[in-house]
């Protein structure tokens, strides 16, 4: 069975790297992890390392330019 691992939040990635780890030791696939908001702090690049697809709805970046609009 095949999942996907939805975090709020991804900064370093290792909370989400710990549900993988627990997903995969009982028997699931995780190939991807999916995050509302990146705060693009180094958890892209750990996926990349850990060779999980890694997609964020938003970047910190994103929402900063916004509340900047709205200003």
């Amino acid at each position: 069975t095949s999942v996907v691992v939805l975090e709020d939040v991804v900064t370093t990635g290792q909370s989400a790297w710990k549900a993988v780890e627990r997903l995969r030791a009982a028997g699931y696939t995780v190939e991807r992890v999916l995050a509302l908001v990146d705060r693009q702090q180094g958890g892209s690049d750990f996926y990349a390392e850990k060779q999980l697809q890694f997609e964020a709805l938003f970047s910190i970046a994103d929402i900063k330019v916004r509340f900047a609009q709205l200003k």
